[in-house]
């Protein structure tokens, strides 16, 4: 009988080595395949990664600035080296001067022999021209608030800030032969109108030297409801417990009360021991940011 004889599992053990040989074989052929395939692969990413690489240096080599990165090639001033102790120092700063409010707190800080910083807007009348030399010429510093100061059209775009910008830095340097070297955003840096532009308009202006400066203190005397009173309360109120204060305030034509609480305010600051000085920019901005 065959099955189960000796004969039997003889041929029955011949048959599992074949078996497992032929296995083998296909398993081989089969790895030999993939690594095959896999060897062409990574070829092919290193060259695909080989390719990527020339293409962005290529493209670092060879790309352009951005169009309003070229405008104004003039535009531009040195870089800050180092900070000043600032501390227990009180810088006033008033905006959208000149006007004849500015003649009245350039007589008033001459008597408190203190100094200030003006940021002017565009206006390019006789008087208001004297008074852009006078602040100079008495030393305190003089800063840009934009030409037009309309906050819909110097925000449209970099390149309309730039436009407006370089018009405001030609009218003061031609003036009073200074180049400003400061700037505030009309509004704060951070705004409604400026907040889709805002870091490129910051990026620009400090890629070009230019330093802009908030405030952590106001009389807010913008307001139309502000009265003398209220000025001098905000403004005090708003400084305590600032080891530096930069102190918004505005010397446009409608601000006599700004005016008339000034020698107050001032008198105030001083009992609490603080200083007073003009704004440069080697005094560490203040700048605010989207959770203020």
């Amino acid at each position: 009988m065959y099955f189960g004889s000796v004969r039997f599992f003889k041929h029955l053990i011949v048959a599992v080595v074949l078996i497992i040989i032929i296995f083998l074989s296909i398993t081989a052929a089969f790895m030999i395949k993939i690594n095959k395939n896999y060897k062409n692969q990574v070829n092919a990413l290193e060259i695909r990664n080989t390719q990527l690489e020339q293409k962005a240096k290529f493209f670092i080599q060879t790309c352009e600035p951005i169009d309003y990165q070229t405008k104004f090639p003039n535009l531009y001033v040195n870089a800050v080296r180092h900070w000043v102790d600032s501390s227990n120092t009180v810088y006033l700063t008033f905006d959208d001067g000149p006007s004849e409010r500015t003649e009245e707190v350039l007589d008033i800080l001459k008597e408190k022999n203190i100094k200030a910083t003006f940021f002017v807007i565009g206006k390019e009348g006789y008087e208001e021209k004297q008074l852009m030399r006078k602040i100079v010429d008495e030393g305190h510093t003089i800063g840009i608030h934009t030409y037009s100061h309309k906050y819909k059209e110097i925000y449209a775009s970099v390149e309309a800030y730039l436009e407006d910008f370089n018009k405001i830095y030609n009218l003061i340097y031609e003036t009073t032969n200074v180049k400003p070297e400061i700037f505030r955003f009309p509004g704060g840096s951070i705004n409604i109108y400026n907040e889709s532009i805002n870091y490129e308009i910051v990026a620009e202006m400090t890629r070009r030297g230019f330093t802009y400066y908030d405030w952590n203190a106001t009389g807010a005397d913008a307001s139309n409801s502000a009265t003398a009173n209220s000025i001098l309360t905000n403004a005090v109120n708003s400084s305590g417990g600032k080891d530096k204060i930069i102190m918004l305030l505005h010397d446009s034509q409608n601000k006599g009360d700004t005016v008339e609480i000034l020698p107050a305010l001032i008198d105030s600051l001083k009992s609490k021991g603080y200083k007073f000085d003009k704004l440069t920019r080697n005094v560490k901005p203040i700048a605010f940011n989207y959770s203020e």
